[in-house]
């Protein structure tokens, strides 16, 4: 049954914090408790199966109610632990881009954008009906988003359910996607973040934590370097990730997105806490790819060596016919215009995405080297 209560009073009702709330009564015997450390959340539940949904037959959940479809579902992955995930060699080489616009679609426009990095959807990229990349070579994916074919090349993981959830059913036919991109020239996916939900049963947070890692291995192990996006809903996931990242020596940068539960003020910190311990754990230099809240990039560059900032906004005010302006060098105004030719369109996202860059480098990134500097 659907929690009837709005949003912001779930977050609050049933966030984990151990510091603040005691552990469920009924986690300590949970056949789970090893991987997933219990809940501690403000509301009074026994466990976390007091969110099954009681309809089986219905539901899709990875839930222990529906026993059939749970051994299946927990069998496809060998297992919530991450430890008999394969090693890879690892093929990520430090990108040193600050900000990356995300590019949606062409939008009428006539002509590539310059720049020296873009990113784009992974969905835009992949047919998962058809099991197949859309575009059959670089020249016709640059041409297609209408972006300067010598960039480097992003594929954002980040994305509703119903746009991410496919690439785990492409089974067999990931490995064929996997050549073509690589084919393509992307130099760095973010693995997809398949979603930890508050209102569900933990053992479906584990089953999606284990799909991350294992769809970042098989990234890595066909030659393509990943971001492993290590999607956190308790204090014991964080921990989690921190000790794979550790071990696993070959992971030379991870991915995070503040645009949903992370963004949200009241939870904000919890998430830029839990990933500066991944980064501390590390013992070594460790790179982040960011979306979302531009705030918490000052944050993470305390403890990340690099953090690559993936900006919509500059792109997503452009096809509102929205125009940067500077406003006594501290932020930008968006002015409406209006536009009469493609050539028009082209020069303002050109000067958006420009504007926008200077912006955050200057706010978050320079002023963050100024200080230690001093």
């Amino acid at each position: 049954m659907l929690d009837p209560r709005s949003n912001e009073v779930l977050v609050r009702a049933l966030s984990d914090d151990p510091f603040a709330y005691s552990l469920a009564l009924g986690c300590g015997n949970c056949a789970a408790f090893e991987w997933c450390g219990g809940l501690s959340v403000r509301d009074s539940v026994w466990d976390c199966l007091d969110f099954c949904c009681g309809k089986p037959d219905q539901c899709t959940n990875v839930c222990v109610k529906n026993p059939r479809q749970f051994v299946d579902q927990k069998r496809e992955i060998l297992g919530f632990d991450l430890s008999n995930i394969p090693r890879v060699p690892g093929n990520y080489q430090a990108l040193t881009h600050d900000v990356v616009p995300l590019i949606y679609h062409r939008t009428g426009r006539q002509r590539a954008v310059a720049g020296s990095a873009f990113a784009l959807r992974l969905y835009d990229v992949v047919d998962f009906v058809r099991g197949e990349v859309r575009f059959a070579t670089r020249a016709l994916l640059c041409d297609a988003f209408k972006i300067d074919p010598s960039a480097t090349i992003i594929l954002s993981g980040v994305d509703h359910d119903e746009r991410i959830e496919p690439w785990w059913t492409l089974q067999d036919r990931r490995s064929h996607v996997f050549q073509q991109l690589r084919d393509l020239g992307i130099e760095l996916v973010t693995s997809p973040n398949f979603s930890l939900l508050l209102d569900k049963p933990r053992t479906d947070d584990l089953h999606a934590i284990k799909r991350i890692a294992i769809v970042w291995s098989e990234f890595e192990q066909h030659g393509i370097a990943c971001a492993l996006h290590v999607n956190s809903r308790t204090l014991k996931d964080f921990e989690r990730w921190g000790e794979f990242v550790k071990e696993r020596t070959e992971i030379g940068i991870i991915s995070y997105e503040f645009v949903t539960g992370a963004g949200k003020k009241t939870r904000r910190q919890f998430h830029i806490d839990g990933l500066q311990r991944i980064a501390r754990c590390a013992g070594r230099p460790l790179d982040i790819v960011v979306r979302g809240d531009p705030d918490v990039v000052a944050h993470l560059l305390r403890d990340f060596r690099h953090v690559i900032y993936i900006d919509t906004m500059g792109y997503m005010k452009t096809i509102k016919r929205q125009r940067a302006l500077r406003f006594n060098n501290s932020k930008l105004k968006w002015v409406t215009v209006q536009t009469k030719m493609p050539s028009e369109l082209d020069e303002m996202l050109e000067h958006n995405l420009s504007e926008q860059s200077l912006f955050l480098s200057g706010r978050f990134y320079d002023q963050d080297m100024a200080s230690v500097q001093r």
